[in-house]
């Protein structure tokens, strides 16, 4: 038989259009799976960092017999004045945890730092926990580790993957000081301070607003000058949220980790590693924040604790548990106390409020 009478074999125009089709419905269908066994992996290592730091908090709580304070702050040792005002009068706070570095100053014993600090040895860092604490009586802007001058080499520029989300895709994230470029790390994980870092009350009823209707804060674990104890947590520590998630705003300028002043003007820590379920970021009359879905792309959710994963946030307990907590508690109205509606995430938030907790979705 003759080559020329020989049949050429190949796809038709057709015939690949249908094949591409074909794929790109495969593909379709096999994406969301794809996306869900990786969000199921980084909800499986977000819950594993968690729960390192439960554990570490347990054990400083073993080492020195209470848990350590959201951030210490100074205060008058006379007449009870705080550095930018507050202390005994509004906005009040507790006296240093572990007392004064001498008779006469106003400073804190272990010095102006954050309870991340205070973890380090418990989490296998200890060498920067040195740094720290060989600065405790300094200021901690801009402490170098030894031998450090440059940027990257502040205390509070060091970046650690198990103080971030993995949910997050700009991984650990760092504010670098313009001009000198001095490094300060960001977190994904706020202490609770419990509803508000407020000790004050405002009068009202039903639902909380900018100017009424509100219940004393530094109510948590974790607030300015906070030295909770196992025992102080009356409403059971599988009851109590200890640590949330919070990404770290776009601009990164909130979520600074190590210590930070916050943004309330008090040096409490608010709206960087310190929050509350029904925070009150920038004054006592704003508007409080509710947990609920929020965004990296703007700074519009800093005062209110969100996360990455879909319909809810990872929580560690007080007991060192890991619980994964929906958005609906958030605004999810089961009891009233003194006629002031109180959501669900609130009664897990205070340590001691009494109130009987119905299950948690």
């Amino acid at each position: 038989m003759s080559g020329s009478n020989k049949r050429q074999s190949g796809f038709t125009l057709i015939e690949l259009l249908v094949v591409i089709a074909i794929i790109a419905v495969l593909i379709g269908l096999l994406l969301p799976a794809v996306q869900k066994v990786r969000e199921a992996a980084n909800r499986m290592q977000c819950t594993n960092n968690l729960k390192q730091m439960g554990l570490a908090m347990h054990g400083y709580h073993d080492s020195k017999g209470a848990f350590p304070a959201g951030v210490t702050i100074g205060k008058s040792q006379t007449s009870g004045a705080g550095w930018w005002g507050g202390g005994n009068s509004a906005p009040r706070y507790d006296n240093p945890p572990n007392g004064w570095a001498n008779s006469t100053t106003t400073y804190p014993s272990d010095g102006y730092w954050g309870y991340q600090i205070r973890l380090a040895p418990y989490l296998e860092m200890e060498n920067l926990s040195k740094a720290a604490t060989s600065a405790y009586n300094n200021w901690p802007w801009w402490t170098f580790l030894p031998g450090r001058t440059d940027g990257p080499g502040t205390v509070v520029g060091q970046k650690y993957k198990i103080f971030s989300c993995p949910s997050d895709p700009r991984g650990s994230l760092a504010w670098a000081e313009p001009g000198t470029g001095n490094l300060h790390a960001l977190t994904s994980y706020m202490g609770v301070v419990g509803r508000d870092h407020f000790k004050e009350t405002l009068p009202g009823t039903g639902n909380p607003t900018a100017s009424s209707a509100k219940l004393p804060g530094q109510d948590g674990i974790l607030y300015v000058n906070s030295k909770v104890r196992m025992a102080d947590i009356l409403d059971g520590n599988s009851n109590t949220v200890m640590i949330g998630e919070r990404p770290p705003a776009q601009s990164l300028e909130f979520g600074w980790q190590w210590v930070a002043w916050g943004y309330e003007g008090f040096g409490f820590g608010e709206g960087d590693m310190l929050l509350g379920v029904r925070s009150r970021t920038t004054g006592i009359n704003s508007t409080p924040g509710i947990y609920r879905a929020g965004s990296i792309s703007a700074d519009l959710d800093y005062d209110h604790f969100w996360s990455l994963h879909p319909s809810g946030a990872m929580w560690a307990m007080a007991d060192g548990s890991v619980r994964f907590i929906s958005y609906s508690s958030g605004s999810s109205v089961v009891t009233q106390i003194n006629g002031i509606n109180v959501t669900l995430l609130e009664t897990l938030a205070s340590r001691a409020g009494g109130e009987v907790v119905p299950a948690i979705d």
